[in-house]
């Protein structure tokens, strides 16, 4: 499949020209106030999406031009107040302020915000072309049929499935943050798919970047029916029980570093519970990662976070060793190295929570064995692809149990199987407890591919997990 004809309107123009009205717009602010705050810092995220689901009945198309989240932060004789809203509009603006200003609370010294800047070059987390491509009039409809169509034409010489489901959908994001010191302003849009077959097997597809064609995306249901096993298996059918191999799939063992690996590293070592310094062996030899917004094609890179300081390429383990923790950026604005994001937590509205130590893109470097050889000498082991109730795990010890969400068996002798959904629970833990087991990321082999999950760059992990 390639390209349509190109659209007459220059999409990705509109988009730019918009995004310069909303940095313009928002420098702009800050004066209004006059000597009424010391300093007013506002961060925007405008989201818009156009996609369509899938559904049995056909596609069920979805449209979001523009949600606005909009945060504010105001400093007043040394205080530091807070608050929110969601219309992009500075009579309601003003409103946050003397919300912010009533509430704000004295600092732990003199507080100062960055000055943004828009000269560093950023990554590449924005094509025009890719814009203008697949916004033309049914361009996106056309791709998501084509989907749709293959997967049916395929479903129909294949037996057992009862339900298929997904989205295909092209999403940008606006960021910009303005202080009186200055404003900065990006750009991020990308094309992502996930087609979910039986609600017990799963595969996606994204990319920012313009592809030479669409085929991938057109042939994602057919890949995803043909990759599914046509039989389930639990624990008692398998015969494992205990400690058993476990091959994370780049999705899974991103999972698991977000939210049980990188939480150490973001903040004060005063914050490092289980005691560890830079330079200690924290997991094998074979493990380095690394935390770099600056990484081309992830939509998770930025060039700025969202206080408007400039991000950084930070080596977080390297050989297996601690190499630094993130530090955070100082109440009066000394510099850190860790980058501060809303992340929502829960049901939270982002602009609801305050910017906080947090790692962006994510990248493992590869092993050295081709995932065939991997997975070559296992007898009876299993390949994770989601996890279940993760949310649940500690960030503070690293130990986690959960369900299994999606996978598959592998088994020598005979294909594979998928793990019945709510049979399988794993546990374990990430890093070594003083004096404790040893955590899964000491014994681990990591496969040469490495797969985009469109925030991170990882390899497949095996090692070894309670089942």
């Amino acid at each position: 499949m390639s390209f349509g004809k190109p659209s007459r309107v220059r999409r990705a123009q509109l988009v730019a020209n918009e995004l310069e009205e909303l940095a313009q717009r928002i420098s702009r602010f800050p004066a209004t106030l006059g000597q009424s705050v010391d300093d007013v810092e506002v961060w925007l995220c405008r989201t818009s999406r156009w996609a369509f689901g899938f559904e049995p009945t056909g596609l069920r198309p979805s449209l979001m031009l523009g949600r606005d989240q909009i945060g504010l932060r105001v400093l007043k004789d040394g205080k530091l107040g807070a608050a929110s809203c969601t219309r992009f509009d500075e009579s309601t603006w003003r409103g946050c302020v003397d919300r912010a200003l009533a509430a704000a609370t004295t600092t732990a010294g003199p507080p100062q915000f960055t000055a943004p800047r828009t000269r560093k070059p950023g990554p590449l987390t924005f094509d025009p072309d890719l814009c203008d491509a697949i916004l033309a009039p049914g361009e996106l409809h056309r791709m998501a049929d084509a989907l749709v169509d293959n997967l049916r034409h395929e479903a129909t010489r294949t037996p057992g499935l009862t339900a298929l489901g997904g989205h295909a959908r092209y999403t940008l994001k606006r960021f910009v943050v303005g202080t009186r010191g200055g404003v900065c302003a990006s750009i991020h849009g990308g094309v992502s798919a996930e087609v979910v077959l039986n609600r017990d097997h799963a595969d996606t597809f994204h990319t920012v970047h313009n592809p030479e064609s669409f085929q991938p995306l057109a042939l994602l249901g057919v890949r995803t029916l043909r990759g599914r096993p046509t039989e389930s298996a639990s624990p008692r059918d398998l015969g494992l029980r205990g400690r058993v191999p476990v091959v994370l799939h780049p999705r899974a063992f991103e999972a698991l570093l977000r939210r049980l690996v990188a939480p150490l590293m973001a903040g004060s070592s005063k914050q490092n519970t289980l005691g560890y310094r830079e330079g200690d062996r924290i997991a094998h030899s074979a493990f380095t990662l690394v935390e770099d917004a600056g990484l081309d094609g992830l939509f998770s890179s930025r060039h700025f976070d969202d206080e408007g300081s400039p991000t950084r390429r930070n080596p977080l383990v390297m050989r297996g060793r601690l190499t630094q923790t993130l530090q955070p950026r100082g109440p009066n604005g000394q510099a850190g190295s860790a980058a501060s994001y809303r992340h929502t937590l829960g049901t939270t509205e982002p602009q609801e929570v305050g910017p906080r130590p947090t790692a962006s893109s994510l990248f493992v470097e590869r092993g050295e064995v081709a995932f065939h050889e991997l997975v070559a000498g296992l007898d009876k082991s299993l390949l994770v692809q989601s996890f279940m109730g993760l949310h649940g795990a500690d960030p503070i010890t690293t130990q986690f149990s959960c369900g299994v969400g999606t996978g598959v068996t592998l088994e020598r002798g005979r294909e594979s199987r998928l793990l019945a959904p709510g049979a399988w629970n794993v546990s374990g833990a990430c890093l070594t407890l003083p004096g404790g087991a040893a955590g899964f990321l000491s014994d681990i082999v990591l496969s040469r591919e490495l797969y985009d999950t469109g925030t991170a760059i990882l390899p497949y992990c095996l090692t070894t997990l309670s089942v």
